[in-house]
């Protein structure tokens, strides 16, 4: 507002009259902004809300959207001379397990030389195992330090390491395979008589050779060419890491049937949380979002996903309600504990279901078209970039922006108005001031004279 002091000369109190007129300007066009932007801040955080409780619902639905979180299996073994793993499908039992020999790679030794910087002539050394091979070409030039680099740096080397030792008789070159297994044995060979140190006249000092464990005994044993030994029992995977010094290794492998029902339990009780909350949001009387058309939408989608047959199932479970997952009077989600008649508790049949159908239960959340693909599709509809309520939450936000440009604009028009006022009124000021000159003039001059006394 423009400071003046108006009233000065006519001792009027204009100046709470002015501001009497702004203020009755300002007040209806303050008070529907202020209510406005009440109504839009209040709409942008029940979205806030909305759309974190979707995305802590989505990080506990993720949690069931693969296969495999349903096909954890309990994997021990009584010692460490081998690790075990399987694919989530391997069948339960107990196996004996040990290891005969493990497989290994060659190792090779040149014959000595003076020093690493002997050079040996030129020539090409050939690397082979099973059946690879690579060419390494020597130059007259190439000391042991340079055909170490060079057989290290060949781009066919298919897993040959050359190392220069040091030792009290010389210095040699060693080529060590990464590649184990007997039909892998590593061979050296040269058609140049100068590099024969290097290859023909080179020691075996490591053969390679397989792995080999035996299982349950009987003879049953299994070779490879590597220590992993995959489907040897089916679905699983079996590493040797030590030869047995102390008897078998038993495994054994059962269905972590625990891991998938706490998995449910925290999606059920996320899920009715997601619900709460939106129940709050959603009241009548108190909610920030009350009788919004998203907020029911998406209530109503939600429940059906649940309430609904996965398409492509055809076995005895083919929705949540068939394990035992189901919705109570009051809309809360639950497994019950309680059973009804002739029928099982909720408990129960989910008990049943991962026992006897844990492929089945998998395929219900984790399928292209199961529940948590379904539930995914719908809640990114909302809460991704382009979701209905991201876009809901930019227009506010633009809202909000047009709000405060009102507020500039009538503070704008505010100013002209009093400055109008001031205008106005000044004149009057002057006039009544002028008026109030004449009068003081009058009384004066009319005054009778003091004429006092002889």
């Amino acid at each position: 507002m423009n400071i003046t002091s108006a009233g000065v000369g006519s001792g009027l109190d204009l100046e709470s009259i002015i501001e009497a007129f702004v203020t009755a300007e300002s007040i209806p066009t303050e008070v529907r902004l202020q209510e406005r932007e009440d109504r839009v801040k209040a709409e942008l955080s029940g979205l806030g809300t909305f759309k974190s409780a979707l995305s802590t619902f989505q990080s506990v639905a993720d949690k069931l959207a693969s296969i495999d979180d349903f096909s954890k299996q309990i994997i021990s073994a009584s010692n460490e001379d081998i690790t075990v793993s399987t694919n989530g499908f391997a069948s339960s039992g107990s196996f004996d397990i040990e290891v005969i020999q493990l497989a290994q790679a060659t190792r090779i030794q040149t014959q000595d030389y003076a020093s690493s910087t002997t050079t040996v002539g030129a020539g090409t050394l050939t690397f082979g195992a099973g059946a690879d091979t690579f060419d390494v070409t020597i130059d007259a030039a190439d000391d042991l330090s340079a055909i170490r680099d060079k057989i290290n740096a060949e781009s066919g080397n298919f897993g040959v390491t050359a190392s220069l030792i040091n030792s009290d008789s010389g210095t040699y070159l060693t080529y060590t395979s990464t590649k184990t297994g007997l039909a892998n044995e590593l061979s050296v060979s040269t058609g140049d008589a100068a590099l024969d140190g290097l290859a023909t006249n080179a020691t075996v000092t490591r053969n390679a050779q397989d792995a080999i464990i035996e299982v349950d005994g009987n003879g049953n044993f299994i070779t490879n060419d590597t220590n992993e030994f995959k489907n040897s029992i089916e679905d699983v995977t079996i590493v040797a890491n030590n030869v047995s010094a102390s008897g078998p290794a038993t495994l054994s492998i059962a269905q972590d049937k625990e891991a998938p029902k706490e998995l449910i339990t925290e999606f059920v009780s996320a899920f009715n949380a997601l619900s709460e909350s939106m129940d709050v949001l959603g009241s009548a009387k108190f909610g920030k979002l009350a009788f919004d058309s998203d907020l029911r939408s998406m209530d109503g989608q939600l429940k059906n996903v649940l309430i609904n047959t996965v398409s492509g199932m055809s076995g005895d479970i083919q929705s949540l309600g068939d394990m035992g997952i189901q919705f109570d009077k009051f809309g809360v989600l639950k497994v019950s504990e309680v059973a009804t008649g002739s029928l099982k508790s909720g408990s129960e049949m989910l008990s049943d279901a991962l026992e006897n159908n844990i492929d089945e239960v998998g395929a219900i959340f984790a399928s292209p078209n199961g529940v948590i693909d379904q539930l995914t599709t719908l809640i990114e509809g909302y809460n991704d970039s382009d979701g209905t309520l991201t876009q809901r939450q930019k227009n506010l936000n633009e809202d909000l922006t047009d709000i405060s440009d009102e507020y500039d604009n009538l503070e704008a028009r505010l100013r002209n108005y009093e400055d109008t006022l001031r205008q106005r009124f000044a004149f009057l000021d002057s006039t009544v001031a002028g008026y109030n000159a004449t009068a003081n003039w009058l009384e004066t001059a009319l005054k009778p004279a003091n004429t006092g006394s002889s």
